[in-house]
């Protein structure tokens, strides 16, 4: 009875390696994406953000102007990240994804339901959360917060 407890152990055990080695195939993850596209105005001071999650901390970043900073990962219920940004001597910190449908808790009439690329954009007057629409082939951005 034990060596047959030790083989479904060892089976498991190689199952769940072998879909981390894979991605989130496991049935409780999803994949998820967070952009954070600088889109301020050319020749203003340099965007400085910081984004972590209780897990990992993806360090400063300095996205040049029209580039995004992004990563992505496997999501469950639970996972959080959030991002604290800096520009011209303004501060804001807030969560960029704690929710599996909707990027952010609250995140209905942003996104559809089951977005999994969160789009964000820094602009001089604040911060836009969107998707990309498949219809009209482009990202729709909707204005989230201000600094």
């Amino acid at each position: 009875m034990v060596h047959f407890l030790v083989k479904i152990l060892f089976l498991l055990q190689l199952f769940i390696m072998i879909h981390n080695i894979q991605g989130c195939t496991f049935p409780l993850l999803r994949q998820h994406q967070v952009h954070v596209l600088n889109n301020l105005p050319v020749n203003s001071p340099k965007l400085e953000l910081h984004c972590a999650s209780g897990d990992d901390d993806l360090g400063y970043n300095y996205p040049d102007v029209g580039t995004d900073f992004n990563w992505e990962f496997c999501a469950t219920r639970r996972t959080l990240f959030f991002c604290h940004f800096w520009w011209d001597g303004k501060d804001q910190a807030f969560d960029v994804f704690n929710d599996l449908y909707y990027c952010i808790h609250g995140g209905k009439g942003f996104v559809p339901e089951y977005t999994t690329k969160c789009q964000w954009k820094v602009q001089s007057d604040g911060f836009y959360l969107g998707y990309y629409n498949e219809d009209v082939g482009t990202i729709v951005y909707t204005k989230y917060r201000d600094w």
